[in-house]
């Protein structure tokens, strides 16, 4: 419940459908005596295991080995944390803020020695996102709009080498997630969140954060990773002040697919046991006419279907009980 309570304060403020009516819009004006938001954001506990991909299922593996594990694998780190548990990649962000500073944003996706960075970034809805290519080999770049649950494919781009291309953002109603994935490297993903104004920042190495020049007023403070359930906080500023805040993220409540906890390359296929749930089988049924269902000859079958297509005819099927 209060996870819904959040998403709907997020999306009360970020205009994510071209079709409902907006109520406001964000407005650039200049901001007197501005205050300062900033803090830290920790991961509490031990972060889960690195996603692991083997190259045997990927092209280009010649270029795209140079910074594997030496074994055949691409390893993609979704949670980095510093020795104290300072949690890196979490996007920050004050809602509510009406006016301010100019919020001009073109997010840039870059794609390095098949890497996709960063892995978070802030994005405006319908407003573009440039993809910049440094590597000498083509990528497939499918954007995609999600909420908690569904998934829709917003774009599929082909980034040529060593080329920028951009695409618009279109969030469908309800949506606040963006996710990119090259469709030949899947192992090159990043991950964004819908922002309606320009007071947001991304985590550092230590977890560390900080928004400055924020107009002063009373607001709510989100704090997302795409592995976690969404944090609020609310927050006032005050004219020159500063303001210190802090999240903390419990690593036993990650949200993860069953089939990416695996801790090895992903030809395995068996799971830690403490996560796996007998499935509920239900068995395949269908309603096909007992007479398909017999073996027939392809002789028999083309008869049979040539005398049910005629729809002036009372002839009896022949089949093999008939013979």
């Amino acid at each position: 419940m209060i996870r819904k309570i959040i998403i709907s304060l997020l999306l009360s403020f970020v205009f994510l459908s071209g079709n409902s009516p907006q109520v406001w819009a964000y407005e650039e004006a200049p901001v007197r005596n501005g205050g300062t938001l900033k803090g830290r954001v920790f991961l509490n506990g031990p972060p889960p295991p690195d996603r692991v991909y083997h190259l045997i299922f990927s092209p280009n593996i010649d270029f795209c080995r140079g910074i594997s594990d030496g074994d055949g694998n691409r390893i993609l780190k979704e949670f980095q944390t510093s020795a104290d548990g300072g949690f890196q990649d979490v996007i920050i962000a004050i809602v509510g803020v009406k006016k301010g500073k100019p919020f001009g944003m073109t997010p840039i996706v870059w794609l390095e020695d098949c890497e996709m960075r960063p892995f978070v970034t802030p994005v405006r809805n319908n407003h573009p996102v440039t993809i910049a290519s440094n590597d000498p080999v083509v990528h497939g770049i499918q954007g995609y709009s999600l909420d908690s649950d569904y998934t829709f494919q917003m774009f599929n781009k082909p980034v040529p080498p060593k080329s920028n291309v951009q695409e618009k953002i279109h969030f469908r109603e309800g949506h606040y997630i963006f996710r990119t994935q090259c469709g030949m490297h899947d192992y090159m993903q990043s991950w964004g969140l819908a922002v309606g104004n320009p007071y947001f920042a991304v985590t550092d190495q230590n977890g560390s954060f900080e928004i400055v020049n924020v107009p002063p007023g009373e607001y709510d403070v989100i704090a997302w990773h795409p592995h976690m359930d969404v944090q609020a906080q609310p927050v006032t500023i005050q004219a020159n002040g500063e303001v210190e805040m802090g999240f903390i993220f419990e690593s036993k409540e990650v949200r993860i697919p069953l089939h990416d906890l695996q801790t090895s390359y992903r030809l395995q296929t068996w799971l830690q046991e403490d996560h796996l749930v007998p499935p509920t089988v239900k068995t395949q049924t269908h309603n096909a006419p007992d007479a398909l269902l017999k073996p027939f000859t392809w002789q028999e079958r083309s008869k049979h279907y040539r005398v049910n297509s005629r729809p002036d005819t009372d002839a009896d099927v022949d089949s093999p009980e008939s013979k």
